[in-house]
């Protein structure tokens, strides 16, 4: 079964910013956004091991904050991509 179509989101979207008001509209997507975040960072520890993260994944981490790009990187690679940026700031 498929998922909603463009038009149906519009009509809900249409619908809960009649129902909401546009303040609180822009609070309930805001809201969104934090769940969103917060879901996210939950989702990178497998179940029983929340807390207990590696130190390439914190280096990994570290550098997705400062928006460098992580993809086939490794441990040594990252040090260095981390410094690099460091550097310049």
């Amino acid at each position: 079964m498929n998922g909603p179509g463009l038009l149906e989101l519009l009509v809900i979207g249409l619908l809960a910013w009649v129902l909401l008001g546009p303040q609180r509209m822009a609070d309930a997507a805001r809201s969104l956004g934090v769940a969103w975040r917060e879901f996210r960072g939950y989702r990178a520890f497998p179940l029983g091991t929340v807390g207990k993260r590696s130190e390439e994944e914190q280096l990994r981490a570290a550098a997705e904050r400062l928006g460098l790009n992580t993809d086939g990187l490794g441990e040594i690679e990252l040090r260095t991509a981390l410094q690099t940026r460091l550097s310049k700031e």
